[in-house]
């Protein structure tokens, strides 16, 4: 991509409601990219997650803003601009239901950024995990979703509870409403890619009670099969854009 395009592009996220306060196309410097706090609500977890997913470097900026940079030589930014464009406008694109509900008036109760910046959130760091086999915990998954609990755990979104939401697999009593508890210290930022997820699939996230989970759940079993494939597939999307990423910590 020419500077030019990458600056059309840019000026066109507006579109997608992300409010950009300045960026850096300079030979000079290293790329960056400056998001406005004013964005729509719940945008910072999934930038974090674009950002993940094109190796560029995301963080906080004083006034609340978000700072995406290009840690390595400016020799190949114009690579690195056509591949963060290219990662946001997919991400963006999936979340548009998610902002079509912003717009009437369905906010969600849960922000990520809130949690992420408060100091107790930094106290509940801890070691990485290491990934758990599913089979070794499937025995216990509710056989509707066997199959789904396993393909998250194997794609790298390990799971610690979960219910299925559904009446056939409870035939002796009323199910809890559906879902899933994830593990989120098995790579960094995991919380945010988890929120995004959540997001693009219409499950409702939020901090779990165990200071490493983010649970996701539903308001109602109604339609929750296809809830549960839409996770699956979407996940599963999400973890090859994330795949070098995660490269890194393993």
């Amino acid at each position: 991509m020419t500077s030019d395009e990458i600056e059309k592009e840019i000026k066109a996220f507006v579109r997608f409601d992300l409010v950009v306060n300045k960026y850096s196309l300079s030979a000079e410097e290293i790329p960056t990219l400056i998001f406005d706090r004013t964005s729509y609500p719940g945008f910072e977890a999934h930038l974090f997650t674009i950002a993940d997913a094109t190796l560029w470097t995301p963080e906080f900026g004083p006034d609340s803003s978000v700072v995406l940079t290009f840690p390595k030589d400016t020799a190949s930014s114009k690579e690195s601009w056509s591949n963060l464009i290219t990662v946001t406008h997919e991400i963006m694109k999936a979340l548009e239901q998610y902002r079509q509900g912003l717009t009437h008036g369905i906010i969600p109760s849960t922000h990520w950024v809130y949690h992420e910046t408060r100091w107790y959130r930094e106290n509940w760091e801890g070691l990485p995990h290491e990934l758990q086999p599913a089979d070794d915990f499937l025995y216990s998954v509710d056989e509707s979703i066997k199959p789904h609990i396993k393909e998250l755990n194997d794609i790298g979104f390990p799971t610690t509870q979960s219910c299925s939401g559904l009446k056939r697999d409870h035939i002796d009593r009323d199910p809890y409403l559906p879902y899933v508890m994830f593990d989120e210290r098995m790579f960094p930022r995991t919380s945010a890619h988890l929120f995004t997820l959540a997001d693009i699939t219409g499950w409702i996230p939020s901090y779990g009670p165990h200071n490493f989970d983010i649970e996701f759940r539903l308001h109602t079993p109604e339609d929750s099969e296809r809830f549960w494939d839409d996770l699956v597939v979407t996940a599963r999307r999400l973890a090859n854009l994330l795949h070098e990423y995660r490269e890194q910590f393993r």
